[in-house]
C-alpha cells in the first residue's frame, strides 16, 4: 500500500489531501472516524462495510461526514483520493440534516454538475503529487468553495472541543457559548451529524489513539488518568464504540491503513 500526503500541507479550503494506492489485494481494514468531512474519489475495486458489517455502496466521487467506524477491502491497482474538510461542510454541500446522512457515502454528482465531476475524476486518475492534485481540484471546484465554506454556529464550538482535546463536559459548552444545552444539541445533530457528547468523546478518543500509536506513554493507567477517563473499563468502552474492538485486539492488529491515517496531525495548523 502506498500512502501519499504532504506533511506541511496548507490550503484555504482543504485541511489535508491524501492518496492511497494499492499495489496488491488487501484484507479488510478498519478505519476510525476522525470527526471531519471527506470528499473522496474511488478508483478500481474497493468494498466498504459500515459498523454493522453491512456493505455500503461506494460512488466514484462522494462526500462523507462524521459517523461511525467502517471497514474497507481494496484490490490490486485500486486507489483512494481523500480531501479532508471541517465537518460542517457536509451540511453546506447537501443542505440536508447531517444526522440523516450519517454513515452514508453521498454521491457528489447530486450537488455538482456531472461534467465537472466527470472531468475531475478522469483528470485525477493517475496524479500522485499532492500539489498537482490540489491544483486540479481547485480548477474544477473553486466556484463551489464559497458556498461550501459558509460558517455555521457549530464551527466555533467544534474548534473549542478540539482545542480542549475533548476533555470537557457537555454542560461547559452552554457556559462558554450563548446557546442552551438543548440548542447546542440541535445544532450538532443538524450540522455535525452527532450529538455534542458523542463528538466530545470522539475527539478525546482520537487524541488517545494517537498516543497509543506513538507508544511513548508509561502505562495505560497513565493514559486513563491523563485523558480524564473514569477507569480502565470506561477507556475500553470507548475503544469498542469508536473502533469496534478491544485495546488488546487493536495492539495485535496489523492495520496499515489506520496506522498511516493516525500518523498525520489530528488538528491541522491554520
Amino acid at each position: 500500500m502506498e500512502f501519499i500526503n504532504k506533511k506541511d500541507f496548507r490550503h484555504s479550503f482543504y485541511k489535508d489531501v491524501t492518496r492511497i494506492n494499492y499495489k496488491e489485494d488487501m484484507s479488510s481494514q478498519l478505519i476510525s472516524d476522525y470527526g471531519y468531512t471527506y470528499i473522496m474519489l474511488r478508483y478500481g475495486n474497493i468494498e466498504a462495510f459500515n459498523y454493522k458489517g453491512k456493505k455500503v455502496e461506494v460512488p466514484e466521487v462522494f462526500i462523507k461526514g462524521t459517523g461511525d467506524f467502517f471497514t474497507v477491502k481494496a484490490y490490486k491497482n485500486s486507489s483512494w483520493l481523500s480531501f479532508e474538510l471541517p465537518n460542517h461542510i457536509l451540511h453546506n454541500v447537501t443542505k440536508i440534516h447531517s444526522k440523516k446522512n450519517r454513515n452514508t457515502f453521498v454521491d457528489l454528482s447530486l450537488y455538482v454538475e456531472e461534467e465537472v465531476i466527470s472531468s475531475l475524476y478522469s483528470t485525477l486518475r493517475e496524479v500522485n503529487a499532492i500539489e498537482e492534485i490540489t491544483k486540479i481540484a481547485d480548477h474544477h471546484l473553486r466556484d463551489y468553495y464559497r458556498d461550501w465554506s459558509a460558517l455555521l454556529p457549530s464551527v466555533e464550538i467544534v474548534q473549542y472541543i478540539l482545542n480542549k482535546k475533548g476533555m470537557l463536559a457537555v454542560e461547559e459548552l452552554s457556559e462558554v457559548f450563548p446557546y442552551s444545552t438543548k440548542t447546542i444539541e440541535r445544532i450538532f445533530n443538524k450540522e455535525v451529524g452527532a450529538s455534542p457528547y458523542h463528538y466530545i468523546c470522539l475527539v478525546r478518543f482520537n487524541y488517545v489513539i494517537r498516543e497509543l500509536e506513538k507508544n511513548q506513554f508509561a502505562s495505560l493507567a497513565d493514559l486513563v488518568v491523563q485523558y480524564n477517563y473514569y477507569d480502565h473499563s470506561h477507556f475500553e468502552k470507548d475503544f469498542k464504540k469508536f473502533l469496534g474492538q478491544s485495546i488488546k485486539s487493536y495492539k495485535n492488529d496489523n492495520n496499515l491503513l489506520l496506522t498511516n491515517g493516525l500518523s498525520r496531525a489530528y488538528v491541522k495548523k491554520k
